[in-house]
């Protein structure tokens, strides 16, 4: 499913099975496919084809995931059931860090969890050309270094000093998390501070007066 201009709420972002790619953390876009559109709750994990379209835009910007095998991607509603549990954690943690609150030891268990799926080590390769490159040395599947990749980067952004940065947006009806790269920043993107206020300029417009 591809979303085009019936989108409002991520409509600058990149879109992957439906979901949208804003580039803050790899944790987060998986927190961010589940999305809205016009306000109404949406999800770009819907299906095994959702998650392997997606799978394969996230994974080569995931360390030590072998991005040669991404071509094919074999993926069950049973993956989709995984990476749904890790968003679930990741938005528990995120929602509970931006509202102030300690995060749910069972979150934390999920997060780490999927971290474990994949043990992997790094392993020099020489290049057709030549070179000497840099390649995963993993025995898991390729669904599990995704997972466990997004789960180590989940790690680094709420224990480390990204954890500072991140932020709900403040957009009405806007479910998506971001990492705020300026001080006046309140939206995911542009598109959601200029529905905010388009909104706000409509209510003093229409606002009775003496009101």
């Amino acid at each position: 499913m591809q979303v085009t201009a019936t989108v409002r709420n991520v409509s600058e972002s990149s879109y992957v099975g439906g979901a949208p790619l804003l580039g803050d953390a790899p944790a987060l876009d998986l927190a961010n496919t589940h999305y809205a559109v016009r306000g109404r709750p949406r999800d770009g994990l819907a299906s095994p084809v959702d998650l392997a379209a997606w799978a394969r835009e996230l994974a080569p910007r995931l360390p030590m995931v072998d991005v040669a095998a991404l071509a094919d991607l074999p993926v069950a509603d049973r993956d989709v059931a995984r990476f749904l549990d890790l968003r679930a954690a990741v938005r528990g943690i995120a929602e509970n860090l931006t509202g102030g609150h300690v995060p749910v030891a069972s979150d934390v268990a999920v997060v780490n969890a999927a971290a474990d799926r994949a043990p992997s080590s790094p392993a020099l390769v020489i290049t057709p050309r030549g070179d000497l490159a840099k390649r995963a040395r993993a025995g898991a599947p390729l669904l599990d270094q995704i997972l466990a990749g997004i789960a180590g980067d989940a790690v680094d952004l709420f224990a480390g000093e990204r954890a500072a940065r991140l932020r709900a947006c403040q957009a009405p009806g806007c479910p998506l998390y971001f990492l705020k790269d300026h001080p006046r920043r309140e939206w995911c993107m542009p598109a959601c501070g200029n529905r905010v206020r388009a909104a706000r300029a409509y209510r003093k417009r229409t606002k009775p007066v003496g009101a």
